[in-house]
């Protein structure tokens, strides 16, 4: 062997080596895994090695991966994908694939990431890579249960299970028993889920895998969460924190701290809950992935409407709304890519003509974008539903053939689709529903199986997803497409348009009207949730206006309506009667019978002034601890007396409720008065504290009253 010859092994093997010490790492600590895979890199394309090259490629995507940095992720492990076609190295081809796979489940775009897995499957079964098949059947398993279609996924991890006791995998095996014990967590099967993640917990602290430990304790916490074993929850969710921590995997750090802030707010630790929500959000900004934002936002605005700070629920469902948009709108952007992409893969996956359509119509598609766009921007930027039908509408047809075109929304209490909007030829059908136990209806089966599908001849292809053909509405068209409304994983009804034609459409159109259905999604959750608004903040102001205990208006409420009336009545030129009621000796009462029955007198006599009102202009409230008052609209003096008079007599007949040997009265101060503009409030009030005070002066249980002229 040359000198020369001695060099380039020696330079080969120590490549050789720093990729399998960046393999190992990877599961320890990603910045030291990234490290060494990218001098790996860098003497791989100093000495041309480009298998290496390819590998170090894939495993510094790995890496990024990882660590949350998904562009990054994606140009790596596209070049070393690149480099495999190059050099027919098929092994790094489809891990490559593998990574791609992961990077797309994890921002959403599952279509994508199928794909890529299916491709990757078909090399690894072709060559016999069984490491790979498990990890291939594992990640599609991980997909269904994204999509939570668990016995699906259970189905993939007990194949990638099989595979790697097969062949003697150690780590394969507890990747697919954590998986399985996900699984069974899901499916509330507590008992399967703890033995199958514990023989994980057993293995990873067997083997110091960091990051596989990182994953056990938090599976760990939700499932001794769903036990309601919160102290033992939050004992293993810490531990995933450290974990984590320690292998720099910032993406299971903010679920952690996620799930932590769900465990503190069970056991109302708020202030704890909050704080991990806080470091989420941080979190959230330090990884700088849009997809997180829209997650983040909702727990916070969750967690603040259920701890009545509506400024700050407001604040972060609005957050969530344009954070969601911008994740859509990445995601419409990651798809062209990834068309992009797959028409350099026509060789390799002898696919020359699909792909040659796929790229001919992205060129078309690009032309369609802007459309698109404005077509998305018009929507979210309103409020009103029937706006956004009109824009849908009116600019559909700009995109494809869309004849017909129907927004069905989801009514849970009626379990059915409900069609306010169908419009055909121009002219708009009565609203119906579809039930969804309908197994011949097009929209329900693309509904139910969050499934967008595209129809060029209905009569050959409706056997694929339904039971039977039959027409419903308006004429026959023989091409349709159906996507699902999805938002954040979850599905609010069904678009459709149909065309009159056979193939009148594409696997671009296919796209286009997925991507308008996220678009229409979003503004219609937008809606939806300022609805839900709009209710909280009604609520919360009603709740802010009455007394806690007795169901009166309180003091802040009094506040606001002593000038209103006070101003009614200069505006009317009638009378207006105040009248403040004390229970007698409430004091002396309360500490002999206890507060809980003290607590019951004070709402007896709250429901004594409410009922003896005489009629709904006449406003009661709360004054005080055992103080009410009672303003009382275009009432005089006599008519203020003989009120005062009616309640303390009804007062006696109530009494025997209390079960107290000594009778509950009260003491009544009255004023009365024509308001104008040269009297003051806070002496018609004065006048009827002081008649108050007058009443108890002279042996209580009195009314004493007055006109402040």
């Amino acid at each position: 062997m040359s000198p020369l010859t001695k060099m380039n092994q020696s330079n080969l093997d120590y490549v050789e080596s720093l990729l399998e010490k960046a393999l190992d790492a990877e599961q320890k600590n990603t910045d030291e895994a990234l490290k060494l895979a990218t001098e790996a890199l860098e003497l791989s394309k100093k000495y041309t090695f480009k298998k290496q090259e390819a590998r170090s490629d894939v495993r510094i995507g790995r890496c990024h991966w990882i660590n949350g940095n998904y562009n990054e992720a994606i140009e790596f492990l596209t070049e070393g994908l690149a480099i495999t076609d190059n050099i027919n190295e098929s092994y790094t081809k489809s891990d490559a694939l593998i990574g791609l796979g992961n990077v797309y489940v994890t921002i959403g775009l599952l279509d994508q990431a199928i794909t890529h897995y299916n491709n990757a499957l078909s090399i690894a079964e072709s060559h016999g890579y069984g490491e790979l098949e498990s990890k291939i059947y594992n990640n599609i398993g991980t997909l269904h249960e994204d999509l939570k279609n668990y016995p699906l996924a259970l189905d993939y991890y007990q194949k990638s299970l099989a595979k790697t006791v097969e062949m003697d995998d150690g780590y394969g095996t507890v990747i697919a028993n954590i998986n399985i014990g996900n699984v069974y967590l899901s499916l509330n099967d507590l008992e399967k889920s703890e033995k199958y993640i514990l023989e994980s917990v057993t293995y990873g602290n067997n083997n110091q895998k960091t990051l596989l430990l990182a994953h056990c304790y938090y599976s760990l916490g939700r499932l001794y969460k769903e036990k309601k074993d919160f102290k033992e929850s939050i004992k293993y969710l810490r531990l995933g924190i450290d974990k984590a921590n320690e292998s720099k995997d910032l993406y299971i750090l903010f679920r952690i701290y996620i799930e932590h802030s769900l465990v503190c707010g069970l056991v109302e630790n708020y202030k704890n809950a909050e704080n991990y929500l806080l470091k989420a959000f941080e979190l959230s900004k330090q990884i700088g992935m849009d997809e997180l934002m829209p997650r983040i936002h909702e727990s916070m605005a969750k967690f603040y409407e259920k701890n009545n700070q509506s400024d700050l629920a407001y604040k972060h469902f609005q957050a969530y709304f344009q954070a969601s948009k911008v994740v859509e709108e990445n995601r419409r952007i990651e798809r062209i890519k990834s068309v992009e992409y797959q028409s350099k893969l026509t060789a390799s996956l002898e696919e020359t003509r699909i792909y040659r359509q796929l790229s001919n119509e992205l060129r078309r598609s690009y032309q369609q974008m802007h459309i698109l766009s404005n077509i998305g921007q018009a929507m979210t930027s309103t409020h009103e539903l029937s706006d956004i039908f009109e824009q849908l509408y009116e600019n559909v047809n700009l995109l494809m053939n869309a004849e017909s075109l129907g927004v069905g929304l989801y009514v849970p209490e009626a379990n059915a689709l409900r069609f306010d909007l169908f419009i055909e030829k121009g002219q708009a059908l009565d609203p119906f529903d579809l039930s969804l136990d309908n197994k011949k209806s097009w929209s329900v089966f693309s509904f139910v199986n969050r499934q967008t599908i595209k129809i060029n001849d209905i009569e050959k292809e409706y056997q694929k997803y339904i039971e039977g053909f039959a027409a419903t509405r308006g004429h026959l068209n023989y091409s349709a497409m159906y996507a699902p409304l999805m938002v954040e994983g979850e599905v609010i009804g069904v678009f459709s348009i149909q065309a009159k034609e056979k193939n009148a459409y594409s696997d671009n159109d296919k796209d286009l009207i997925q991507t308008l259905a996220s678009y229409l999604a979003i503004a219609i959750k937008n809606i939806m949730k300022t609805e839900e608004l709009a209710k909280l903040n009604n609520k919360l102001k009603i709740l802010s206006e009455k007394d806690g205990l007795t169901g009166v208006a309180n003091r802040r409420l009094y506040d606001e309506m002593i000038p209103k009336l006070w101003n009614q009545a200069i505006d009317a030129n009638e009378p207006l009667s105040m009248m403040i009621v004390d229970i007698d000796n409430f004091k002396d009462f309360n500490d002999h019978y206890g507060h809980m029955t003290g607590d019951e007198v004070i709402k007896k006599v709250a429901s004594l002034l409410l009922d003896g009102r005489r009629n709904e202009e006449d406003f009661v409230a709360r004054y005080g601890g055992d103080e009410f008052i009672m303003l009382l609209p275009n009432c005089n003096l006599d008519e203020a007396n003989l009120l005062a008079s009616k309640l303390q007599n009804e007062l006696h007949s109530i009494n025997e409720s209390f079960n107290i040997k000594k009778d509950v009265t009260i003491s009544i101060g009255i004023s009365t008065t024509h308001p104008n503009s040269h009297k003051a409030i806070d002496n018609f009030v004065s006048l009827a504290d002081l008649q108050l005070y007058a009443s108890k002066e002279s042996g209580k249980n009195k009314i004493s009253s007055t006109i402040y002229k």
